[in-house]
């Protein structure tokens, strides 16, 4: 049930974010809620991973958490370290395709995990 309504709340970020991104084009605002729909969708990967743990035996918040986090981080980190050389002083990268791929390489980790001896 309460990963029903984490997925529903990363989906409304997700839409709400790239909308009011889409409507409100080139504005520090436009910055902010772009990056609050990359949270929606790493939040849905993150579900993912966690229902896929959850029906091997491992626990939906642990695998939830583990994807989140850690595709935040090292989003973050891949953000600090390229340094900013695009136009204008921005960024000529975004850790949001770290972040993905991250995501993605954690729900793929569980989709190969083997059972655990209680859910068999």
């Amino acid at each position: 049930m309460m990963a029903t309504r984490v997925a529903i709340l990363s989906l409304g970020l997700l839409i709400i974010g790239f909308t009011g991104g889409y409507a409100l084009p080139d504005t520090r605002l436009s910055f902010v809620l772009y990056h609050i729909g990359g949270l929606g969708a790493l939040g849905l990967l993150a579900c993912g991973a966690g229902v896929i743990a959850g029906k091997k035996g491992y626990g939906f918040w642990r695998a939830f958490l583990f994807a989140l986090s850690l595709a935040i981080l090292l989003g973050a980190a891949f953000a600090y370290l390229v340094p900013p050389t695009g136009e204008a002083g921005r960024p000529a990268a975004c850790g949001g395709s770290v972040s993905l791929l991250v995501a993605l390489i954690v729900v793929g980790f569980w989709a190969f995990a083997r059972r655990t001896e209680e859910a068999v």
